[in-house]
């Protein structure tokens, strides 16, 4: 089974956080369930050099472990994976449509290590050759492995769910392959 990782369609602009807290707080989150209520706006467009040209109007973004979506789709995303993750509203400076931020709270023992040193190991995450486990993942979709969790992990399923709805901004990464 091929793995991906959920990254960004760079054709569409960036986004950035406003606040330098932010960045930490949202690194801090690893899959455990959260309670926040933002009122502010926590991202802005990004204006650095690359952006220029690229398209404003996307419906996702994914930065490691930061999944953004339009909040029209928060109904397919609760009726699909309610167990799985949780939902909270979010702002983006100088766009008026409403997102959310979605936290991915399936949490799975999902990389295998087993009788990898720690230079092999970093050399199979490098090598986008990471191999998962089958037995964790058969019946998984969305989720973040227990020791690389600052990122997003996929199955075909999820690709297949994304396009089905056709919700751009996101592209998907073949990593590896569960055996």
């Amino acid at each position: 089974m091929k793995i991906f990782k959920i990254e960004n369609d760079f054709s569409f602009k960036d986004l950035t956080f406003l606040n330098e807290e932010d960045i930490s707080l949202f690194s801090s989150f690893t899959g455990q369930k959260i309670t926040l209520d933002w009122k502010e706006e926590i991202f802005g467009i990004s204006q650095d050099k690359h952006t220029r040209g690229k398209l404003l109007d996307f419906d996702s973004r994914c930065y490691g472990d930061t999944l953004i979506i339009k909040a029209k789709f928060k109904n397919l995303f609760i009726e699909k994976f309610s167990d799985i993750i949780e939902i909270f509203p979010i702002k983006i400076k100088g766009i008026a449509e409403d997102y959310i931020y979605i936290n991915v709270t399936n949490v799975v023992t999902a990389i295998n290590f087993d009788g990898l040193d720690l230079q092999e190991s970093l050399e199979m995450m490098r090598s986008k050759n990471i191999r998962f486990k089958l037995e964790s993942l058969e019946n998984e979709i969305i989720f973040r492995d227990t020791k690389i969790n600052s990122s997003y992990y996929c199955t075909q399923k999820f690709i297949d769910f994304i396009e089905e709805n056709k919700i751009n901004g996101l592209c998907f990464e073949e990593i590896g392959t569960a055996k």
